[in-house]
This record gives C-alpha cells, structure tokens and sequence, in this order.
C-alpha cells in the first residue's frame, strides 16, 4: 500500500511537469524528428564514388595557382593549364576578371 501511493503522488508529479512545459517538449520532439529527417536524407543523396585504379603510372601536373601536384586524368585543363580543381580554376578566372 505504501508503494501505491509513493507511484501514485510519483505519477502526479510527473503529470504535473508534463503538463507545464508541454509546448518546450513538443518543440524538443520537433525538433529530434527534424534532424533525424535530415540525417536520414543526406545518408539517402549521397554519391557512391567508384575507387579508381591507383596501380597505373600516371603523369603529375603542378597547378599554377596553389602549386599541388595532381594527376594529369583527375586535373582541370583550360588552355594548356592544368588545375587541381575547380576552385583553383574559378578563383584564377575571378583574378583576371578583376
């Protein structure tokens, strides 16, 4: 009987927060779906890269804005220069626009 009544005035505290702040649990319960929604998507939309064959001799290009080396396959070509990546191609072309 003593443990009823311990659950029983247990069970009515617990209404009783519950009830209080009922809108700051369903914005924390909004918010765990959101983000795991999130989560679930990007794991969905990323890309499978293939492994690319690394046992071939392939032939290294320096890139004449940062100076990397890279391969002459994975490298960008424009007029002769060959870029590490794309970004070292965009912010050479927005140096010479400007």
């Amino acid at each position: 009987m003593k443990w009823l009544l311990i659950l029983l005035i247990l069970a009515v505290v617990v209404g009783y927060f519950v009830y209080r702040y009922r809108k700051h649990i369903q914005t924390a319960w909004f918010m765990y779906q959101t983000f795991r929604r999130m989560k679930q998507s990007r794991n969905a939309s990323q890309k499978q890269v293939p492994a690319r064959d690394t046992s071939k001799d392939s032939e290294l290009v320096r890139c004449p804005k940062c100076g990397k080396w890279a391969s002459k396959e994975e490298s960008v070509k424009l007029k002769g220069d060959f870029f590490c990546s794309l970004l070292c191609l965009e912010e050479t072309m927005a140096e010479k626009v400007l």
